[in-house]
C-alpha cells in the first residue's frame, strides 16, 4: 500500500526551496523518505517518540551548504560508517523551531550533495521577510 506524498512534498518545497536546476535524482535512489521512529517499550515506562516528518535531497554540486532560504547553526559533525565523507549537522537558528538537517557527500559518487531534513519549521523563511 502506498501512501500519495505529493501534498507534503508541495508544503516541504514551499519552506524548504530547491533550486531545480541543481537536483538530481540519482537512478535507483529515493529522493525523499518518511521515517517514523522504532516504537519503545510501553512497559519499561519510557515514551514513544513522536514522528518526525523526513525528506532528503541529491543535489550535484561542488559546495555543500547550499542556500535553502533558512539560517542554520552547525552542531557537530563525525564520520559515517562505510564512507571517506563526514556527516555535518545543524539545526534551525531561529528560536523554538526544532528543524534539523544533515549534509554529506555521497559515499558512491563525492560530486553529489545529499540533505536530509527532519520536522516542519513553524515560521516562514527568513528571505520572505
Amino acid at each position: 500500500m502506498e501512501e500519495d506524498h505529493s501534498a507534503f512534498l508541495a508544503s516541504e518545497f514551499a519552506q524548504n526551496p530547491i533550486h531545480p536546476g541543481n537536483e538530481v535524482d540519482k537512478p535507483g535512489s529515493s529522493s525523499s523518505q518518511h521515517e517514523r521512529p522504532a516504537s519503545r517499550n510501553s512497559e519499561s515506562g519510557q515514551k514513544k517518540k513522536e514522528a518526525k516528518e523526513r525528506v532528503a535531497f541529491i543535489t550535484k554540486s561542488e559546495i555543500e551548504i547550499l542556500d535553502d532560504g533558512f539560517k542554520w547553526r552547525k552542531y557537530g559533525k563525525k564520520m559515517v560508517k562505510n564512507s571517506p565523507n563526514p556527516r555535518n549537522y545543524y539545526r534551525c537558528s531561529v528560536d523554538g523551531c526544532n528543524v534539523k538537517k544533515r549534509v554529506e557527500r555521497d559515499r558512491e559518487d563525492p560530486k553529489y550533495v545529499i540533505t536530509t531534513y527532519e520536522g516542519i519549521h513553524n515560521h516562514e523563511s527568513p528571505s520572505k521577510f
